[in-house]
């Protein structure tokens, strides 16, 4: 009863001391308080979490390659659009007024004048190309030529951009699995440490033990910072390519696989070049690029040939020279604007004689301009069969490389497991205990290493595949 009073008279006591506390917190206190908290909660939330498919998303967005060649593709649009109108006839309108004095020849009234006269007209005039050697036709044909290669290099440069972050993300996410691994077997190191402190401090243990662990220990901490080092700067490098501000803080989602996925059988070279080959965005630009070419070749080689136009016109006109013959007034602008009536209308050839070779000059311009249309096509090719064999060599060694990691894992864990007992037990020295850890974590990176390694070349083949799916996360 006694000591239950004494402990209600202390919990009272402090009580009222905390209210008297508070009390004397001023209001300016109170909101600093307040506002750190306010700030401490917004580091917090600050924080964003990216997925690949989020990091992919802003890099179509905001990069600036594809913006400008998505701006070229607007171009070569307009430019298609303008090669259907050049079918159509053009129109134009004018009129004129001018004011002379001395002697003239008056148009209107087809006399020789000393006066000061005024006069004005006013025209509409149209014209048609009937035949221009199929330069038109031609013309259109290339321009939606054009306007496709440039569409197809909208998406070639989507699918390279795509490849950049995928190689970009799993190298952060690697670095980052990495790290994890090493903080635990730092994790590991200090629990060894205290273990053999307590040893030591018990009298059964010596201090060469502690100072080796202590040693381990300084040794995977530096381990730890620079790792952390490698993962900021691979950090930034991504950051640097979805052109996000730096000074935010963001951690990337790492993706899920299972074994499923990461041993299945691998699809045959010959199907996978053949859907990379269809729908290279690169191949495609290319061969549109060669028609466009082979296009304007045969503009140039009908440069030759003679052009057909129809022209027709109407105009009129007035002067304050033109006056009645009874009273000399001047005739009105209405009447005169009838009067002065004109209409026109004309066929024209044209024949090419000579034109200082510049037909010849664009003949063989143009002919060049396929041949180098013909080598961009078979350079695209050639990329593209060097990075798909390249990529599918690499996947095939990162899974045979998982599965030798697989086997190793269990053996070296095994192995860990029988040298930490038997180190336990004082079996076995310091230096064997460390070779066995030092084998354990070295598996454990290459397993993390051969498993990133399978999803980054998969997904670079479904990007050569155009079949880039979604990424699971976890």
């Amino acid at each position: 009863m006694v000591g239950g009073q004494i402990l209600k008279s202390l919990g009272q006591l402090f009580q009222k001391n905390i209210a008297q506390r508070i009390e004397n917190i001023s209001m300016k206190q109170l909101f600093t308080i307040a506002l750190l908290a306010l700030l401490s909660s917004s580091t917090v939330w600050a924080q964003r979490v990216l997925t690949l498919e989020e990091c992919i998303d802003i890099a179509l967005q905001s990069n600036l390659s594809i913006k400008r060649a998505k701006n070229q593709a607007e171009i070569s649009k307009a430019q298609y659009t303008q090669s259907k109108f050049n079918f159509l006839p053009s129109l134009s309108a004018g009129a004129s007024h001018s004011w002379r004095e001395g002697l003239q020849f008056d148009q209107t009234t087809g006399n020789l004048v000393n006066t000061t006269a005024l006069s004005g007209g006013m025209s509409i005039d149209a014209s048609l190309t009937l035949f221009d050697g199929f330069s038109n036709l031609y013309g259109k044909q290339q321009a939606k030529a054009s306007y496709q290669a440039s569409e197809e290099a909208v998406r070639g440069t989507v699918q390279s951009i795509q490849a950049q972050i995928v190689g970009a993300f799993l190298q952060v996410i690697t670095i980052k699995e990495g790290l994890k691994m090493n903080e635990a077997t730092l994790s590991l190191l200090n629990e060894q440490l205290d273990r053999e402190r307590k040893r030591e401090n018990a009298g059964v243990g010596n201090m060469e033990q502690v100072y080796n662990f202590q040693s381990q220990v300084a040794q995977q901490q530096l381990t730890i910072v620079n790792q952390n080092n490698q993962l900021e700067s691979a950090k930034l490098s991504l950051i640097q390519l979805l052109l996000l501000d730096p000074a935010e803080d963001y951690q990337f989602e790492g993706i899920t696989s299972n074994d499923a996925e990461l041993n299945k059988e691998l699809e045959d070279y010959n199907t996978v070049y053949s859907s990379s080959m269809d729908f290279s965005p690169s191949v495609k630009s290319a061969e549109l690029n060669l028609d466009a070419a082979e296009k304007n070749l045969q503009i140039s080689k009908f440069n030759w040939m003679p052009t057909l136009g129809l022209r027709s016109g109407w105009s009129t006109g007035w002067s304050s020279n033109l006056r009645n013959q009874g009273d000399g007034s001047v005739v009105d602008l209405s009447t005169q604007l009838d009067r002065n009536r004109v209409k026109s209308a004309s066929l024209s050839l044209g024949i090419p004689l000579f034109s200082r070779f510049q037909n010849r000059t664009q003949l063989q311009t143009s002919k060049i301009q396929v041949l180098n249309s013909q080598l961009a096509l078979e350079q695209a090719k050639n990329d593209l069969t060097n990075q798909v064999q390249q990529a599918y060599l690499d996947l095939l060694n990162a899974k045979t490389s998982y599965a030798a990691a697989k086997e190793s894992k269990l053996s070296l864990d095994q192995s860990f497991d029988f040298a930490k007992n038997r180190y336990d037990n004082g079996t076995i020295d310091f230096v064997t205990y460390l070779q066995s850890l030092t084998a354990k974590n070295r598996g454990d990176l290459e397993l993390v290493r051969s498993k990133y390694s399978i999803l980054l070349r998969q997904f670079i083949l479904d990007i050569y595949k155009g079949e880039l799916m979604e990424p699971g996360t976890n």
